[in-house]
């Protein structure tokens, strides 16, 4: 089985908040959320870390509702939230949500589940520009590479061309997620090793 991961990016949040949102949030699904000291691969395990750029916050590997939480920050905090996700270790993506509704939305591979009509397709294109909007200091430059289809040619390359010369991580690899989220200003809240280096909690909830 490939990777499964799933976070929230709050632009422009704070660690203190976002907790204090996630408590609010996990009360009301019948749930609980206390800081404990834990290890990514314990139950319930989640890592809240704050950077230049906001609040990341990486969910425990069963929990399901990322996209239904990202939107409730977003409208709790009154800041722009991303919900970033890898699929089986086949390709990364997110939704950006504000005050509640998406904004934009970005998949390399769109026809992944089920083939799309075209219509639908393009509404998973990303917008470098409505992202670039609500990102203090971010120009539209610096992220637009990004959002590209993986072609079949992409996938079968064996040199994995990146998006931009400084990136660790190339087209076809969804861990080119933590080069998208460094442009942004938000920390992928784990370290080579697999440690946590945010604040960790057991976050116990129910989702969907």
């Amino acid at each position: 089985m490939g990777l499964f991961l799933s976070m929230s990016g709050v632009v422009g949040g704070d660690e203190d908040e976002v907790a204090s949102a996630l408590r609010k949030y996990a009360s009301t699904h019948a749930g609980t959320m206390e800081a404990e000291d834990l290890k990514t691969d314990d139950n319930g395990c989640l890592v809240l870390s704050e950077s230049v750029g906001g609040a990341t916050v990486l969910y425990p590997g069963d929990f399901l509702g990322w996209d239904d939480v990202s939107q409730y920050l977003s409208k709790e905090l009154d800041k722009p939230t991303f919900s970033f996700h890898i699929h089986d270790g086949d390709l990364w993506m997110y939704v950006l949500f504000e005050d509640g509704q998406v904004v934009d939305q970005f998949n390399p591979l769109p026809d992944y589940w089920e083939e799309l009509e075209d219509e639908e397709r393009l509404t998973w294109s990303g917008n470098a520009r409505a992202i670039a909007e609500r990102v203090p200091g971010l120009v539209l430059e610096q992220i637009s590479n990004y959002l590209v289809p993986w072609s079949d040619e992409i996938l079968e390359s064996t040199t994995q061309p990146r998006a931009y010369p400084a990136d660790q991580y190339g087209y076809g690899n969804e861990w080119q997620l933590v080069d998208f989220m460094s442009k942004l200003g938000l920390d992928y809240p784990v370290d080579d090793r697999g440690e946590p280096h945010g604040t960790t909690y057991r976050f116990l909830c129910e989702s969907r």
